[in-house]
Order: structure tokens, then sequence, then C-alpha cells
């Protein structure tokens, strides 16, 4: 009888035990279960990763520079704008980082310690403000060629009969006012010429994929008779350029030009003379 109840008494505890077991699993498990959670909705800026890396930040750092937070799980860093060059430093997630400036579809950072290095623009894709919003890159489109301020041209055309070729270099001023230095060489039956101007251009509609412009411009004409005639002697003549043409954009580095001008050439003889002009020709934005 002393045994039975003995027995009884031990399974009792043996069952006691093992729903007390039971009773922690459960607790750890819902407990798990709801910091699992609660980290997937926390934001990255938030996390403990996040802060773990405190406020510090680098004492050389731009007055615009852009403060994210990485949410990716690493996030590479090169030495500079381009696939061609090395991979010297890692960024953790949840680390801190600055946007210096962009170059086509790379972007220079600083880390908090204060290292520099280029990320590419598609692996930005998860970074955030402090606040917990997700920032958004713009990648390179072909609207960047407003953003270029200068520009290298070249042209081919018409002038008074004789074969022209030009090259130009320009700077855009604002949105709509840019000034260029213009040489051009002609090749004629009967003379050749050398004309070096400086034009300010004008686009009322610069954003516009068809832009048109005017122009206003001054420099100087050098007129070399060939031999065969008989004035041989060269002029050098004043020259007042008015002209409009227009601009379509290619991509953000190219663009093609068509243009008609008039040029007044204050000559030392009686008369002065107008010569007209056209020409096709490219732009390259750098």
């Amino acid at each position: 009888m002393n045994r039975q109840l003995g027995f009884r008494a031990h399974r009792g505890a043996v069952a006691t035990a093992a729903l007390l077991i039971l009773g922690v699993l459960g607790s750890l498990s819902s407990s798990v279960y709801a910091q699992s959670e609660t980290a997937e909705d926390e934001p990255v800026s938030d996390s403990f990763t996040a802060r773990q890396f405190g406020e510090r930040q680098p004492q050389t750092l731009s007055f615009d520079s852009e403060r994210v937070i990485v949410g990716a799980e690493f996030l590479n860093l090169y030495t500079g704008p381009g696939r061609g060059y090395v991979i010297d430093h890692v960024v953790e997630y949840g680390e801190p980082l600055w946007l210096l400036k962009r170059r086509t579809d790379w972007v220079k950072v600083m880390t908090r310690t204060g290292k520099t290095g280029w990320a590419k623009i598609a692996e930005l894709d998860e970074i955030y403000t402090a606040e917990g919003e997700q920032v958004a890159i713009p990648t390179p489109g072909i609207d960047d060629f407003y953003e270029q301020s200068f520009r290298m041209g070249f042209t081919y055309g018409d002038f008074a009969g004789a074969n022209s070729m030009g090259i130009s270099l320009g700077y855009r001023f604002t949105g709509n006012i840019s000034a260029e230095l213009r040489a051009a060489q002609t090749i004629g039956a009967y003379s050749d010429s050398q004309t070096y101007q400086v034009a300010l251009m004008h686009q009322p509609f610069p954003r516009w994929r068809l832009s048109p412009y005017f122009l206003l411009g001054t420099g100087i004409n050098i007129t070399s008779p060939n031999a065969t005639i008989v004035a041989t002697e060269d002029r050098k003549d004043t020259a007042m350029l008015a002209g409009l043409g227009v601009t379509t954009y290619l991509s953000r580095r190219f663009a093609l030009r068509a243009e008609v001008a008039n040029h007044y050439l204050l000559t030392s003889r009686e008369e002065n003379q107008e010569i007209v002009e056209w020409k096709l020709g490219f732009d390259v934005f750098m």
C-alpha cells in the first residue's frame, strides 16, 4: 500500500516538473518571437545595430552632405567611380553614411570615421534617413545634360560658299544664359579665312528636348586671298555676329545642333560685308 502511494506521488512530481518545463519553454518561445517581430518592424535607424554606432560624425564633413543609414547587409566602397577600381572598405548594416556628391551612376560617400569612397547607385537602394524613411537616389538620365556646365562643340557648314569647320567651348552661367568661345577655318576657291569670336547664347526653353536658341557675338575675321589673284594682302576685320539655332539632346552627354548666323564684317574698304553662314554639328557635355 505504501509503495503504491509513493509511486503515485512520484508520478505527480514528474508531471508537475514537465508542466513547468513546458511553461518555461513556451514563455521563452513567445519572447523570442516577439523580439523577432519587433526587430522586423523596427526601422533600421532605431535598431540596436544603428544605435551601437552612436552619433559620431567625421570632422571634415561638408555642410551640404546628407546623412543616411545603411539598411543593406553590407555596402562596398570603391576607391573611384568605376568597376575598375578596387574595394577598400565595407560599411556594415546600420552604419551611418554621408552622401557627398554624385558622378554619373556613382556617389562619393564618407563614413563615420572620415574615410571616403565611392558607392554604385544601384547598390544604394537600401539607405534610410534618421527618421527611418527610405532615401531614393535618382539614376542618371538624359535630363542630366542640364547639370553639365561645360560643353565642347564641333561643326561643319557653309560660309559664303566656302567650307567651314569650327570648334567651340561653352559654359552655362544660368539655365538660360551661356557663353561660347568660337574658332573656325574656312576654305574657299579664292580665299581662306579664320574667325575667332565670343558669343552669348540665350535658350528660352533650356529643358526642352528640342531647344531653340539665339546668339549675339563679336570677334575678328582674318581673310587670306589665294596667291593666284591680284590682291594677296591679308585682311583683318572686326566681325559682328547674330544668329539662331536649335539643339536636340540625344543623351546626357551628346546633343546635335543646327545654326544659321549672319556675320557683319566692318572692313577698311568703302563697303562693309555681310556673310551668311549655316552649319551642323554636335556638342559634348563635360
